[in-house]
C-alpha cells in the first residue's frame, strides 16, 4: 500500500516473478476506479472476497494499490482472513512528486493533497488511534470500525510494516517486499 508515487503498481510485475505462487493483484483492476472513499471501502471488501475464495483453495493473495490496512480490516470479510499484513511503500515527498511528475506529465496527483494523504498513511501505519475519521467519516456503512477502533499502538494485530524505497530501485523494492512476504509468511495470525 501507499500513496501515489510509491512504486506499488511498477512492482507488481516482479513480485508475480519472484512470488509465483502468490495471487498478486492490482487494487485499480476493476471496471470503474473508487472515486471516494466509501468505494475505495467497497473496493476493498470485493478484493477480500478473493482473497478468501483463494484461502478456500490455499492460495495467499497479494494486493497491490490504494490499500488502507483500517479499512481492511474493518471489512465484512476480514473476520474470515487468516491473517492480514500489510507493507507500506514509501518514500521522501521530492522523490514522490518528481516520481508522479515522470509518469504523468499532467502532475494531476502532484500535489499538497498527496503529499499529505501520504503523511496519513505514514501515521496510520504506526498508530492505529491516529485522526481515524480521515477513513471513517465518509466510509461505508458496511464498515466494522469497531473490530479496531480502540486498538493502540505497539498492538501486536496491527501489523503494517513501513519500507522507504526513495533510493531504491523497483527491484530493490521487489527484493525487500519478496523479504517482507518471507517474514510474515512464519509469523502466527491474530485474531481480529
Amino acid at each position: 500500500m501507499g500513496a501515489s508515487g510509491s512504486g506499488k503498481p511498477a512492482c507488481l510485475p516482479g513480485l508475480r516473478t519472484c512470488l509465483p505462487d502468490i495471487d498478486w493483484r492490482d487494487f485499480d483492476d476493476f471496471p470503474s476506479k473508487p472515486t471516494s472513499t466509501a468505494d475505495r471501502q467497497r473496493a476493498s471488501e470485493c478484493w477480500l472476497q478473493e482473497a478468501r475464495q483463494n484461502q478456500e483453495r490455499r492460495v495467499d493473495t497479494g494486493i497491490v494499490g490504494t490499500v488502507v490496512f483500517g479499512e481492511m480490516l474493518a471489512c465484512p470479510s476480514a473476520e474470515k482472513i487468516e491473517g492480514i499484513h500489510a507493507i507500506l511503500l514509501d518514500c521522501y515527498d521530492v522523490t514522490r512528486i518528481d516520481r508522479i511528475l515522470a509518469r504523468n506529465a499532467d502532475g494531476f496527483y502532484a500535489s499538497q493533497e498527496m503529499l499529505c494523504w501520504a503523511a496519513w498513511q505514514r501515521m496510520h501505519g504506526v498508530d492505529p488511534q491516529w485522526r481515524q475519521d480521515v477513513i471513517q467519516a465518509e466510509g461505508a456503512e458496511e464498515m466494522h470500525w469497531e473490530r479496531w477502533r480502540h486498538w493502540k499502538r505497539g498492538d501486536p494485530r496491527w501489523r503494517v510494516e513501513s519500507l522507504d524505497n526513495t533510493d531504491l530501485t523497483i527491484q530493490d523494492t521487489v527484493d525487500a517486499v519478496v523479504k517482507w512476504v518471507g517474514r510474515v509468511a512464519h509469523s502466527l495470525p491474530t485474531d481480529l
